[in-house]
Formats: C-alpha cells, structure tokens, sequence
C-alpha cells in the first residue's frame, strides 16, 4: 500500500503546473545591486534525470557578490540567476528519479539558480536534508562547509598534530573551518576582531586580533617556528604576510580577495569585469612565490576542481 502511495504521488507531481508562474531574480549585466531584476514566468518542468525543487532558503555569500561584479572564476555568462546554494523540498520528479520523492526535503550547491521560487536539477545534484530543520539555518551549512572541508583536507592535507591558521575566522567559513580542524585534531589560530574572539576561542583555537596585533609576530611568539597552513581569503598583498606565517614547507591555501572589497563591492568597478583578471593576479602571486626561499606553497582553492 504504502508502494503504490508513493507511485501514486510521482504520477500527480508529474502532471505540471499548466500557465502556473513563479518569480527568479536575473542578473543581466555585471555591476552593482542595481543590476539585480526580477522576472516572473511560467513554472518549469523538470526532464528526464530531473527534480523540481520548491526553494525554501537560498544562501547569501561573497562568491555571488563577486560572480554579479563580474569577479568570481565561477561567474557565469549573462543573463543568469545567482544563487549558490539552496535548501528546499522536492516538488515534482522528472521521468526515471525514483531515488527522491515528493515533498522530501534536500539540499543543492548549483553555484547559480538558487534565487529563485522553483528551480529543476539534476536529482544526483541534490542530497537529502533532515526533516524538521529550519531552512535558513541549513542552508548556512552547505556551502560554508562544504568550502572548509575540502581547504582543510583536499588543499592543505590536514592530518592531526599540525598548526594552521585562518583568516577571518569568527566568519561562516572560518567557523566552520574550526569546528573541523578540531575534529581533524588540528591546533588552530584565528584571526578575528576584538568582538569575534569569544567565538574563535569556544570554537577551540587561539584568537588573534587583526587591528592590535601584528599576526605574523603573534604566530612566530606563539608557535616559534610558524604554523603548516594559512587560509587566506583576503588576498593580495597579504598573501606575503600570510607566507611570513608559515614554517618551511608551509602552504597558504588561497580562496578569496576582500581586499579588493569596499562597502560591499569591488574597489574598482568596471562594469563588465572579467574573472581572468583576477585569475592573471593570482597567477602572478604563485609564480613570484616559487622565487622565494623556504620550499613554502601558493594553493588557490576552487570549489569545483
């Protein structure tokens, strides 16, 4: 019975919607907030392979302010929606998904196509969320996470007994980062203001305060030789003082430039601003680094590589 319930609720969810509409921002041009529009259209179906998803939450990071600037290595062509990652239900199922069933809830990181009221997937994109949580709370998990592990394992290869230390760490990726780095038996120091350091140390690393403390001492005092690995997504000049941090054979694992940020957008806004650009930058930085002394590593970290 409770089989043929469940086909019973895959035949009507696949019916569709007729001249149903549903709303999606849309991103027409590179730029500001000003660029961010609304359309309204008709709902869509999902194809074979499939899922519709009713969006519940969508988050908000600094990966869709600069992939709207134009900025980010992942910015998409124009138009798109932005939109990272989503926690919603599932609302319809294309033909062949038999592993989801409607109104379940599950989690997404498309990394554009989140902000919208419903949007199609791939069901092998989506993986299953625990019934009953909220939302907005969920959705803070996926990509702060999902970004942490793979910089904590796949980029700078933690293993138990290292140091390292994060940026910016009383943020959704540096908390995230040592709440992991603790599990992984990593000793971790932070730096963060003089409001965040309460956070830092429940979290279980070493606060450092960026506006009275000079980090790069403050490590060497601390540790005496320097620490494995520096996360450092602020980028620029600041990826030589984040090398200045590490002991021989250390790496700084790159994942960002809010150097280049002011009052929430890039300090140069050239509309139209290509994510090569930064991409050369960066290149630049990791080629002037093998010149160096100290057998010491420029990681830039990619979600999707």
């Amino acid at each position: 019975m409770a089989e043929l319930r469940r086909g019973q609720s895959r035949r009507v969810a696949g019916r569709g919607f007729g001249n149903m509409r549903y709303k999606r921002v849309l991103i027409t041009r590179y730029g500001g907030p000003e660029v961010i529009t609304t359309i309204e259209e008709d709902i869509p179906d999902p194809k074979a392979g499939e899922v519709r998803v009713k969006v519940l939450a969508a988050g908000v990071s600094l990966p869709d302010v600069l992939a709207r600037e134009g900025a980010h290595p992942e910015t998409p062509h124009v138009p798109y929606t932005p939109g990272w990652d989503l926690v919603g239900t599932v609302d319809q199922l294309g033909e062949g998904v038999t592993a989801l069933e409607c109104g379940q809830s599950v989690a997404a990181m498309p990394i554009h196509g989140c902000y919208a009221q419903y949007l199609c997937l791939p069901w092998r994109k989506l993986v299953p969320a625990p019934a009953g949580l909220d939302a907005a709370e969920a959705v803070a998990v996926v990509l702060n996470y999902v970004t942490a592990y793979q910089m904590l394992h796949r980029s700078a290869k933690a293993h138990a007994g290292q140091r390292m230390l994060i940026h910016g760490a009383s943020g959704g990726v540096g908390s995230a980062m040592l709440q992991l780095a603790k599990l992984a038996g990593v000793e971790m120091y932070g730096t963060c203001s003089a409001q965040g350091a309460a956070v830092v140390r429940e979290l279980g690393a070493i606060p450092i305060d960026y506006r009275s403390a000079d980090f790069v001492e403050e490590i060497r005092r601390l540790t005496g030789d320097g620490v494995d690995a520096v996360f450092d997504g602020i980028g620029g000049d600041n990826l030589w003082r984040s090398r200045d941090a590490l002991r021989k054979g250390g790496r700084v694992v790159i994942y960002g430039f809010q150097s280049k940020m002011r009052g929430g957008r890039m300090a140069s806004h050239t509309e139209g601003r290509h994510p090569l650009r930064e991409s050369a930058e960066l290149s630049w930085y990791i080629l002037r680094n093998w010149f160096k002394p100290g057998r010491k590593k420029m990681v830039p970290y990619s979600i999707q590589c």
